[in-house]
């Protein structure tokens, strides 16, 4: 428990002490003036928040799906789910969201890896699903330590009665890969850079990363909040995910090192594309799933 704990510690605080001794090694370090990157911010905004709400749609989806499967009758709902009857693998179930979103979030990644060097700004749509697929489903093995009621809990305490020790462990492999994940995704994000920044200068690297994913993921967090309320509480998942990760991506960008610039059409331009199917996503959410689709 005390070292489940600790780690836990560590992965909110890891990214401060990481943030302030980039402050102090790189204080004197002199930046030509930059222009604020506001484009990219939106834009990638917008795709972090459509990546949020289908990665948590899909997950909702195959709990839904999951429980079908053993013969419940189901509801699916646009943050959340029911169920009627009763079935020995109920529990079990529970985790097949969780599973699923992390098999897509290998998936996306795997195809981020083959488009990587496209110019298009769905690619980066692809590398947000990828991020959302992993770390909306690897934090909660982490988290079922902590509260074994939720859905990734209930499967593996409530149903495969884990011992605490392998638990334990499961923990701990959850709270390293949360943080491995998000400095990953420093990288791929700061080559989206511009061809004129000069992604040699750590401060130039920590303000494109401001913007591209920081900025970005606190815009999209607000752009998130329509499609989960009500109840209200339910605007705590993006905002502990945001806790969790972005800190990284943003502490680790100064220290990453031989970044090669891939320009994207993020920079360039607002586009409408990605808003429009943020729109039609956010319709999708209040017409047909908050009054319930049964299965």
């Amino acid at each position: 428990m005390i070292l489940v704990r600790l780690f836990f510690t560590l992965l909110i605080l890891g990214p401060i002490v990481l943030g302030i001794l980039n402050l102090r090694q790189y204080r004197a370090l002199s930046i030509p003036k930059q222009p604020p990157y506001y484009t990219a911010l939106i834009n990638s905004a917008v795709l972090y928040a459509i990546a949020f709400n289908v990665i948590f749609f899909l997950q909702e989806l195959f709990l839904t799906l999951g429980k079908k499967a053993i013969g419940l009758e189901t509801t699916l709902y646009h943050d959340n789910h029911s169920w009627e009857g009763s079935s020995e693998l109920a529990s079990l179930m529970q985790g097949s969201g969780a599973l699923a979103i992390f098999i897509l979030g290998l998936i996306c990644l795997a195809w981020f890896r083959v488009i990587r060097n496209s110019q298009s700004i769905w690619k980066l749509l692809v590398l947000w699903l990828a991020f959302h697929g992993l770390i909306q489903s690897v934090p909660q093995v982490m988290i079922a330590f902590f509260d074994a009621n939720i859905d990734v809990g209930q499967a593996l305490v409530g149903y495969l009665d884990l011992n605490q020790a392998l638990l334990v462990l499961l923990s701990l492999v959850s709270i390293v890969a949360t943080a491995l994940i998000s400095m990953w995704m420093s990288r791929p994000l700061l080559e989206l850079a511009p061809a004129e920044l000069d992604l040699s200068n750590p401060k130039l690297r920590l303000k494109y990363i401001r913007s591209i994913a920081v900025g970005a993921a606190l815009l999209g967090c607000l752009f998130v909040i329509p499609f989960r309320v009500p109840p209200v509480t339910q605007i705590l998942a993006p905002v502990l995910l945001f806790i969790f990760t972005v800190p990284w991506i943003w502490s680790i960008s100064a220290r990453i090192e031989n970044i090669k610039s891939i320009p994207n059409s993020v920079n360039e331009k607002i586009l409408w594309q990605p808003l429009a199917m943020l729109l039609g996503l956010l319709l999708f959410f209040r017409i047909v799933l908050a009054p319930g689709v049964a299965f």
